[in-house]
């Protein structure tokens, strides 16, 4: 009997070593093995600082200090950690806990650009397999190299077999697994005879240097807050020719004169998409505009401050989603340029043409969660609309600057029916 009772816990134990969809603490794990993904930069999920999305056929990669899936059949989120029992907080043996910077790419293997040993110097590109397991340190970035050090958003990007990053004002192109050494630089700001803008040394806003990159075909994009000839700071969109890395300034954040007052005027774009030629921006306290590229011909898309006073809002090639949010202070209350953004309970959804599709409410969700709360748009796809709910507990609510705990939860809202879902609580 001791035999056969030892013989059959061997054998469980061989079973569930063997299970590519073993248990965690939280979920199990069951995460498609054979997966494929794009070499292309995948546009509708680069808008948010709030984490990093990757999209394959299957459903999408989402970094928020941990490594979540969302499979596309079900809608539904995991964290991608099949080890049992396993609360996720210890980064010596959970797979999910992989302190990614930016999703890159992949399929079967995941790409990312990562810190080592929790050092924020060298940054490394990652790989590993799409469960999290069998990582590998695929090559070292040039990043913080030169010898003055700006104030710039270190960004990254992947397109067509390249990495595209920026680190310290330069912009770099390097293969993926190329070596270090072999980056070359685009752009940068000390070289007058590339950047064609205003003629001259570009300056920096050294309060608000931001980048965005972006890609589409043959030619990528990046948005820089840089000063013009009045001495104001505004975003400039430049454009590189990938065919033979030629780089103009194409494109500036429109004067109040051409379209009226916003939360932000004259400074940035609240929110930008660029696709087919054309820049698709939302002016938050403002209106839903776009830009010919080729041309600068304006054309606005919709009235939306008649939707919502301020807001922030995401795009997809077909839609942009607008949350009624506002700029507040820590105790909530309106501030322009306030550093938090509260007091949104609408999604409204506008095609490209500008035309109004419906509102998604949100009032329900926000009563199922507790404590003062902020909502993040992440992305929005051809079905759905992701976002983040974070909500603060207080010990005295009247010291909203002294939370004494933090919830975030991972949400979607599908387009068709309005139906809004809690995902995955994150934290």
């Amino acid at each position: 009997m001791k035999t056969t009772k030892k013989l059959l816990a061997a054998l469980l134990a061989a079973l569930l070593t063997l299970s590519p969809a073993g248990c965690g603490k939280d979920n199990a794990l069951n995460i498609p093995a054979n997966q494929t993904g794009s070499e292309d930069f995948q546009k509708n999920l680069h808008q948010s600082d709030k984490g990093s999305f990757l999209e394959t056929d299957t459903g999408y990669y989402f970094t928020y200090g941990n490594l979540y899936f969302i499979a596309k059949d079900t809608k539904t989120a995991t964290i991608v950690c099949a080890k049992p029992d396993c609360d996720h907080t210890d980064d010596s043996i959970c797979n999910a806990r992989i302190h990614a910077d930016y999703l890159l790419t992949g399929g079967e293997t995941l790409y990312y650009v990562g810190y080592v040993n929790g050092s924020t110097q060298p940054k490394l590109v990652h790989s590993m397999k799409n469960d999290a397991t069998d990582r590998q340190t695929v090559q070292e970035l040039k990043y913080n190299e030169t010898s003055t050090s700006r104030s710039s958003k270190d960004t990254a990007i992947y397109h067509r077999g390249y990495i595209y990053y920026i680190s310290d004002d330069i912009l770099y192109r390097v293969k993926l697994g190329g070596e270090k050494d072999s980056a070359e630089i685009i752009w940068s700001p000390e070289n007058a005879g590339t950047t064609q803008s205003y003629g001259g040394m570009v300056q920096f806003n050294p309060n608000a240097i931001r980048y965005t990159l972006w890609a589409e075909g043959d030619t990528l994009y990046f948005m820089a807050n840089i000063q013009s000839n009045d001495g104001t700071y505004k975003d400039v969109l430049f454009q590189c020719d990938l065919s033979d890395l030629s780089v103009k300034q194409i494109w500036a954040t429109p004067g109040a004169d051409e379209v009226g007052e916003w939360e932000t005027t004259g400074v940035s774009v609240s929110q930008w998409y660029v696709t087919n030629g054309t820049i698709y921006f939302y002016l938050s306290g403002g209106d839903m505009w776009r830009a010919e590229l080729a041309t600068g011909e304006l054309t606005k898309l919709a009235d939306t401050h008649e939707q919502t006073k301020y807001g922030s809002a995401i795009f997809s090639d077909e839609y942009m989603a607008l949350l009624n949010d506002m700029p507040t202070d820590s105790y909530g209350n309106f501030a322009l340029g306030g550093i938090f953004r509260t007091n949104a309970d609408t999604i409204y959804l506008y095609g490209l043409d500008g035309s109004f599709i419906k509102e998604i409410s949100l009032k329900k969700l926000l009563a199922d969660l507790s404590g003062g709360l902020e909502i993040d748009l992440l992305m929005c796809d051809s079905t759905d609309i992701y976002f983040l709910t974070t909500g603060y507990t207080y010990d005295d609510p009247n010291s909203p600057t002294h939370a004494t705990g933090r919830a975030i939860t991972l949400c979607r809202a599908n387009i068709e029916t309005g139906e809004v879902l809690k995902l995955y609580k994150l934290q």
